[in-house]
């Protein structure tokens, strides 16, 4: 994410203009912008044309619009995030308090206007304007015939490709027919990476398959670069890691992030560290010893009594349209760092963070065991 200029400090009005430069700062906005919010952004609209004696003739126009936000609609797999609304400022082209639809689309700019910047919006900026924040993993998962690749970075797992092939199967004293079909499977997957990865930002390129496939193709890869005279991937070889995993489809990437070999190439990432203390907490839920438990009114007592170590929300949490309810989740993430505890914020397109949503969304480790059922429940 781009950050042009801003003005506005924790807690107060104000505003930042900030432009996206690919899907991971879409996501960011997605979780920035809010009901109530106002945006302010370029489009194209159709308007009349020397509009006298009943003419009816358009043209597109580039018009400003700025609209107070009633509706988002993003998904992850697109470039762009639409955002609906009535306009609050008027022009020469667009009446004030008329509806539109918007796009916020990649390496065009947007303004942001808040009556209250919290905690969480202010931080959301400050991580996606960093770029030392944003660290990147490529990962292909495959077996015989079919490939998926996939980046995963702190907030999304993106599927960027999928490649599915005809491989001859094993005859009896003669392999060569399924032999050269998985080779130019292997060749296909190199090409599908060369365009859909950027090996020079990735931290780490993860080939999962279920037996040797990944070592096989890590061979092909260095085959590749060396017939090629590749620099490219040269340069990037020692990024490449070979893991183990039960099936070619995204269940299996999922496997291959709780790896423990694959965790220590992993272990500058903001994803990584969550994958394992949300880990940490099944295991302390399952032990039964009232140091894990989850739901709000059971994280809020434990929070009032300063007993979390360490506190695991999800996203969807911050992005209720519901203001004050809101502003108490908040409340808690401050409560539990001023109280030294630690506070791990779960992206719910992780598989990780979609699970913890299923569990209310919020969650406690405890410095020591408590009984937190309420009374009415008891």
């Amino acid at each position: 994410m781009k950050l042009i200029k801003q003005s506005f400090d924790k807690n107060s009005s104000g505003f930042t203009t900030l432009m996206p430069q690919d899907k991971e700062d879409l996501w960011q906005l997605y979780n920035l912008i809010q009901k109530n919010d106002e945006i302010k952004l370029q489009t194209t609209r159709n308007v009349a044309k020397n509009a006298t004696k009943g003419a009816s003739k358009q043209e597109r126009k580039n018009v400003v619009l700025t609209i107070n936000v009633e509706d988002i609609d993003y998904a992850p797999e697109d470039e762009v995030m639409r955002i609906r609304g009535k306009t609050t400022v008027a022009n020469e082209f667009v009446p004030i308090q008329s509806y539109h639809t918007a796009e916020i689309q990649l390496n065009k700019s947007i303004t942001v206007i808040k009556t209250e910047w919290d905690e969480i919006n202010y931080d959301i900026v400050v991580k996606s304007c960093s770029i030392e924040s944003k660290a990147e993993i490529g990962a292909i998962v495959f077996e015989e015939g079919v490939a998926h690749l996939c980046l995963v970075t702190d907030n999304l797992t993106v599927l960027r490709n999928k490649i599915e092939k005809s491989i001859p199967k094993k005859r009896r004293g003669d392999n060569s027919s399924h032999d050269k079909g998985l080779v130019k499977f292997y060749d296909l997957i190199i090409s599908t990476m060369m365009r859909n990865f950027n090996l020079d930002n990735l931290k780490v390129i993860i080939l999962a398959s279920p037996g040797f496939l990944s070592s096989n193709l890590l061979s092909e890869i260095k085959g590749f670069a060396q017939k090629n005279d590749d620099k490219t991937i040269f340069k990037n070889i020692s990024k490449f890691v070979t893991a183990n995993c039960s099936t070619g489809y995204l269940q299996g990437l999922e496997e291959v992030l709780k790896d423990e070999n694959i965790r220590k190439n992993l272990a500058d990432t903001q994803f990584a560290q969550e994958v394992i203390i949300f880990e940490k907490f099944q295991k302390l839920l399952n032990d039964d010893d009232e140091t894990a438990w989850y739901g709000p009114k059971e994280c809020e007592r434990a929070i009032q009594e300063g007993a979390v170590k360490q506190l695991l929300i999800t996203d969807t949490l911050f992005r209720n349209n519901d203001i004050e309810l809101r502003k108490h989740f908040i409340s808690l993430v401050e409560q539990v760092k001023q109280q030294g505890g630690e506070v791990y914020i779960f992206s719910s397109l992780h598989d990780s963070g979609n699970q913890l949503d299923q569990l209310t969304g919020i969650a406690v480790i405890l410095k020591y065991s408590m009984d937190l059922y309420s009374d009415d429940e008891e």
